[in-house]
């Protein structure tokens, strides 16, 4: 069984010393999202009422109320940035995972050392996926996550222990878009960087960054129901993806080639980036006889714009069939879509040139026609992706952000870029391109088995969020039961039966 880790960081935390222990009890005794929902707001109403004790009523200035709150026992109550870790963490649980909770103001004080150090150097260590949530200031994460990525990345064990573990985040702002998105795309950047797999928060509420959840003042957040369910989502992600990369750890061995897709949709001109990257694959290849890599240039292809139909894809039906409305015989996707549903991971790769006019870009076109396929219920759903760019020295691009961000909305699961380097036409940095490159494979080989081990896994199914005249569509669907009937050959093929076996 899996461990999850939940690493709260707020000041405002009621949880501490003993209190988590007897948090994680009372989350293994709520059965429902019912009871969740009862507890979240017995909880944080118990908070706020102790704010209210503490001097609130009698109008007391808060540092001295905080300095009254720092006296209880932390044995009950839920603070707003809790709540939502709580609710991540019940998700996890319902997933099959051990859970575990961590008050990060309990290690970090207001100045001065970390307290405990080793204890928490062992906690994280020992988790197989971490979730880290907090308050959102000024669109970021509040300082004590910042001390807790700081004392990650100051100890190299525990940096190193870090590398394939899987990692998400939640936020707490004070009204809807009060910065949570902008803060969790922050912190999955630095936790890529530190070597982490990254996950959202899954396909009930539109397989976004994490948790995203609304509460401003003390004990507010229990009335934020969909900001709770992504946060639930966060957590269930976190566990379904720790176990797959266990069940992937077991010994069993993939037999096939796994099938390795690189899509470049930007270039230079003179088309530098598709000669660089068909040399570096006919490497890759040479280097691992294992892996399969297809270069699709979409850089030099016609990709026709998205636009944006009321209902996408077309229809209901079987993946293989091409379901957009465009139909171009020489549109990209019209083209090749047989063959990318075909991947098992996936390098989402550019070349940028430091001279903007000599530029060949068809990089937002593409990420938005993949619409239809994350809409077709997450096609690449687990799959391994990463951004993969190539830069001259002073292109200053940052790419690679706005690939890791948009990719994850395909509910795949990200690791950290692969940046390469080039000055006046020497490549800089290609050793470490290579070996993250190694490391990218490796991890998409475990995760293609763990997949294939979780046989009772249902298939992800897109929710219309926000899309009224997709949601009657996708609710007549399910009345007349074409979406089950889809759904049940997803969960079949799932084996990918013809294109993969494993071996013990």
């Amino acid at each position: 069984m899996t461990t999850v880790l939940g690493l709260s960081g707020s000041l405002r935390n009621a949880r501490f010393g003993a209190g988590n222990a007897r948090l994680v009890d009372e989350l293994g005794h709520l059965a429902t999202e019912k009871d969740l929902a009862e507890f979240l707001a017995q909880q944080t109403k118990i908070r706020a009422e102790d704010f209210l004790d503490a001097g609130r009523k009698d109008g007391k200035p808060f540092d001295e109320m905080f300095k009254t709150l720092g006296k209880l026992r932390g044995e009950r109550g839920l603070s707003n940035s809790e709540a939502s870790m709580a609710a991540a963490l019940w998700g996890s649980a319902k997933e099959g995972a051990t859970i575990d909770h961590v008050a990060l103001a309990a290690y970090f004080p207001p100045n001065g050392k970390v307290k405990d150090a080793a204890k928490l150097k062992s906690r994280i260590m020992g988790a197989d996926a971490l979730i880290v949530g907090g308050p959102v200031y000024f669109g970021d994460r509040g300082s004590l996550v910042q001390s807790l990525f700081d004392f990650i990345a100051a100890d190299p064990e525990l940096k190193a222990s870090i590398k394939g573990k899987v990692y998400g985040g939640l936020a707490v702002g004070a009204k809807r878009n009060g910065g949570q998105e902008t803060t969790l795309i922050f912190q999955m950047l630095d936790m890529l960087q530190m070597g982490a797999i990254t996950i959202g928060n899954g396909h009930e509420t539109t397989a976004q960054y994490g948790g995203t959840a609304v509460g401003g003042d003390v004990g507010t957040l229990a009335k934020d129901a969909y900001g709770i369910e992504t946060c639930i989502g966060t957590g269930r992600r976190a566990a379904h993806v720790a176990d797959m990369l266990a069940r992937g750890g077991d010994g069993n061995a993939l037999l096939n080639k796994l099938k390795l897709q690189v899509w470049l949709l930007q270039d230079a001109e003179d088309q530098r980036g598709a000669k660089y990257f068909a040399s570096w694959a006919q490497a890759f290849e040479t280097r691992n006889a294992h892996v399969q890599v297809s270069l699709f240039n979409a850089a030099q292809s016609e990709v026709v714009r998205c636009i944006a139909c009321d209902v996408c894809p077309t229809n209901l039906g079987p993946r293989e069939d091409y379901r957009c409305i465009i139909t171009a015989a020489d549109d990209f996707f019209v083209k090749h879509h047989r063959k990318l549903i075909e991947a098992d991971a996936i390098l989402v790769a550019a070349y940028s040139p430091e001279n903007r006019g000599k530029l060949k870009s068809v990089y937002q076109q593409f990420i938005e026609r993949t619409r239809y396929l994350r809409r077709d219920n997450y096609v690449f759903d687990d799959l391994l992706a990463a951004p993969f760019v190539v830069s001259e020295l002073e292109a200053r691009q940052h790419l690679h952000v706005r690939m890791a961000t948009s990719i994850i909305r395909h509910q795949t699961i990200v690791h950290r870029p692969l940046i390469g380097y080039v000055q006046e036409g020497r490549h800089l940095n290609q050793d470490k391109v290579d070996r993250t490159a190694d490391e990218f494979v490796a991890l998409a080989r475990r995760l293609v088995v763990g997949r294939l081990s979780q046989k009772n896994k249902s298939a992800a199914v897109y929710n219309p969020v926000g899309y009224e005249i997709s949601l009657a569509k996708s609710k007549e669907d399910v009345r007349s039961g074409r979406t089950a009937e889809v759904i049940e050959k997803v969960v079949a093929d799932r084996s990918l039966a013809g294109r993969h076996r494993v071996a013990s």
